[in-house]
């Protein structure tokens, strides 16, 4: 079995590791332990994702694991200062290379645009909140993911991020409850369908245990 931390933003993303991620990847001889962000400071979660806190958080975990990853969000990102995804990927990854000898278990993955985008892999799964008070508008839902190519471009302004349209779609909508409750209930096997960027993080993992050298 591959231990394999993921350093994860929030405490949203912690329960997906855990019930969702996590029982997939143990079919597949991995065991996927979520690390809140900053476990190694004195400020643990809350959304405090940069790059320095990162690179010390990666490297932290690959003491205690078999290989290390990251599940942060793009929107939000402290210090990003005009760079793409793929460009801090590659300026935190260059780094704990260069202080872990070229590791090749770890890689570290900013999620498009956010956790939530995930969501609208499947907006028929919102149906699962069942909560008093709670009702989402699942003919909207749908319209949100018919105007865009991917779950993953849904955009990060601060009027269209993911978040925001399941605030205005879902009335009394809880991001961490129900963001949990739709994740589990779309499945990731969908997810891995709708959202390319997660589907070649999810090959990465997998990989992990198909050869553990690489």
């Amino acid at each position: 079995m591959t231990r394999l931390a993921v350093v994860v933003e929030d405490r949203t993303e912690e329960r997906f590791v855990k019930s969702v991620l996590g029982p997939h990847q143990i079919d597949v001889g991995i065991e996927a332990v979520p690390y809140l962000v900053g476990s190694g400071t004195r400020k643990v979660g809350g959304g405090d994702v940069h790059v320095d806190i990162l690179i010390s958080d990666l490297i932290l975990t690959l003491d205690e694991f078999d290989a290390a990853t990251s599940l942060v969000d793009f929107y939000g990102f402290r210090d990003r200062e005009g760079r793409t995804a793929e460009q801090l990927e590659s300026v935190i990854l260059e780094e704990i290379m260069r202080e872990r000898n070229n590791n090749p278990r770890v890689r570290h993955y900013i999620q498009m645009h956010e956790f939530e985008g995930l969501l609208f892999s499947n907006p028929e799964a919102f149906g699962v909140i069942g909560r008093r008070g709670a009702r989402p508008d699942i003919a909207r839902l749908r319209q949100i993911r018919c105007e865009f190519d991917t779950p993953e471009d849904i955009n990060d302004s601060q009027d269209s991020a993911p978040n925001k349209q399941l605030e205005n779609a879902v009335r009394g909508y809880r991001k961490i409850d129900d963001g949990f409750a739709v994740a589990k209930e779309t499945g990731i096997e969908r997810i891995f369908e709708e959202c390319p960027r997660f589907r070649r993080w999810l090959e990465w993992i997998n990989g992990l245990a198909e050869d553990p050298a690489q």
